[in-house]
C-alpha cells in the first residue's frame, strides 16, 4: 500500500482509508504486529515517519517494553518489484535516527500483492559473488488468517477480516461478525463508525462493491449519508490529492524542497489541492507551484 507517504509513485486508492484506520486504534496495530515481530509488549507511541524529504514509511511505533524497539509497518495492496530494498532503506534510516533496534513487518493486503521478491529476506551480492548484506523482515499475508483471528486483534484490525479467503466465500457472514465484534469492543461510537466506514471502503480490495453496499445496508451499518463515512471519504480524497501534487511535481521538477511537505499538509481544501495538481502541469518549478497556494 505505498502512498501513505510520498515515495515517487502514483498514490493508490486505498491508502488514505488505511491511514485513517491506523490512526483510530494505533494500539491494536502496535500490539498485534509487535508480537509478530518478536518485540516485548509495552506502551506504544506513534512516531513521525518523515525520514527525509522524499522518504516516508507507512507507520512506525516505538514500543517501550522490556527491550525497547521500533516497529516499522509497511502495507501493500498492489504488485510491484523492489519493495524489500526500500524496506532496508527505511529500516536503516530509522536505526540511524532513533538508535533503537528496528523490526520491519510487510503486510500484504490481498493475493495480488504477493510478488516473487516479497519473501522476508533481501540480499545484496558483491562482485565476488559473496553476500555483502542480508536483511530479514516479516511478511504477513492478510488473506491467510481466519476472520476470527483478525477479530481477536481488536477493533482497529477488524476490517482486515473482510480481506481473508474465508470472507470471499461468505461476505455477509464476515461483515456481520465484524459489526458485532466492533460494537462489543470499540471504546466509543465514533471509533465504531470509523471502523465500519473503513471496512466498507476496504471491501473494494477484494469484493464487488455493489454486493458490499447491499450487505452493509441490510445490516444497518455505515451508509453514504453518515457523517463518519463522508468524513473518511473526504479525508481520503484530501490525502490522495496531496500525494498527486507531490507526484506530479516531482515528475516535472525533481525532489521537492523541505518546505513543500509542510505547505501541503496545511491545505485541507480539496478544491485548492485540485487547482494545485492542475497547475503542476504548467508551473515552471516548485516555487512557481507554491505561489498557487
Amino acid at each position: 500500500m505505498r502512498g501513505l507517504g510520498y515515495n515517487g509513485r502514483m498514490p493508490k486508492p486505498y491508502d488514505a482509508t488505511l491511514n485513517a484506520l491506523l490512526s483510530v486504534r494505533p494500539e491494536d496495530w502496535a500490539a498485534h504486529f509487535g508480537r509478530i515481530a518478536g518485540i516485548p509488549p509495552g506502551p506504544a507511541e506513534t512516531l513521525d515517519t518523515d525520514l527525509a524529504t522524499t522518504v516516508q514509511s507507512d507507520r512506525v511505533f516505538r514500543i517501550a517494553g522490556a527491550s525497547p524497539a521500533l516497529l516499522h509497518l509497511e502495507l501493500e495492496s498492489d504488485a510491484r518489484l523492489g519493495t524489500p530494498r526500500e524496506l532496508l532503506r527505511y529500516n536503516t534510516l530509522l536505526d540511524l535516527q532513533y538508535d533503537l533496534p528496528v523490526e520491519t513487518v510487510l503486510v500484504l493486503l490481498r493475493p495480488k500483492a504477493d510478488t516473487s521478491d516479497r519473501t522476508g529476506v533481501y540480499e545484496r551480492i558483491g562482485p565476488s559473488g559473496a553476500t555483502v548484506c542480508r536483511f530479514r523482515y516479516r511478511v504477513v499475508r492478510v488473506w491467510e488468517l481466519s476472520v476470527a483471528q483478525w477479530l481477536a486483534c481488536g477493533p482497529g484490525l477488524a476490517p482486515l477480516a473482510l480481506l481473508t479467503e474465508e470472507a470471499t466465500t461468505d461476505l455477509e457472514s464476515a461483515v456481520a461478525r465484524v459489526r458485532d465484534t466492533v460494537r462489543e469492543t470499540a471504546p466509543n461510537p465514533d471509533v465504531a463508525e470509523t471502523v465500519f466506514a473503513s471496512s466498507f471502503i476496504l471491501c473494494g480490495l477484494r469484493h464487488n462493491m455493489d454486493l458490499a453496499n447491499e450487505i452493509f445496508r441490510s445490516l444497518h451499518m455505515i451508509m453514504e449519508d453518515s457523517s463518519t463515512y463522508q468524513g473518511v471519504v473526504t479525508i481520503g480524497r484530501v490525502l490522495e490529492r496531496r500525494e498527486m501534487v507531490l507526484w506530479l511535481g516531482t515528475k516535472r521538477f525533481g525532489a521537492p524542497p523541505e518546505n513543500v511537505s509542510t505547505v501541503l499538509k496545511s491545505i485541507t481544501d480539496l478544491n485548492q489541492l485540485q487547482r494545485l495538481s492542475d497547475f503542476a502541469l504548467t508551473a515552471t518549478g516548485w516555487d512557481d507551484l507554491l505561489r498557487g497556494v
